[in-house]
């Protein structure tokens, strides 16, 4: 999962940053899951809470914040949904 933070007054085109990180990443390097914020929780010495976001994991109900998937077949980051969010859990839906 990627934390990202967008520019102010900027939305999330999830086929255009598809097609971005299709030229820089290799697939086994392109973040399967999207975390959007307003801002990066910093502690107090300047450094990412990366444990506390790997804790709360994809569960919406942990999450507050908008959560987008990898989508191969759509070429694209899609809005995590129940209906996938349940196909990743149960398997239907491959990541």
């Amino acid at each position: 999962m990627a934390a990202v933070v967008l520019r102010p007054g900027w939305r999330l085109d999830g086929a255009a940053l598809y097609r971005h990180l299709e030229q820089l990443l290799p697939p086994y390097a392109r973040p399967r899951f999207l975390r959007l914020q307003e801002r990066l929780a910093m502690t107090e010495t300047f450094k990412q809470q990366k444990v506390r976001l790997a804790q709360e994991g994809f569960d919406p109900q942990r999450v507050p914040d908008p959560l987008f998937l990898l989508d191969e077949a759509a070429k694209a980051y899609v809005p995590l949904g129940p209906a996938l969010l349940q196909g990743v859990l149960d398997g239907s839906f491959r990541i």
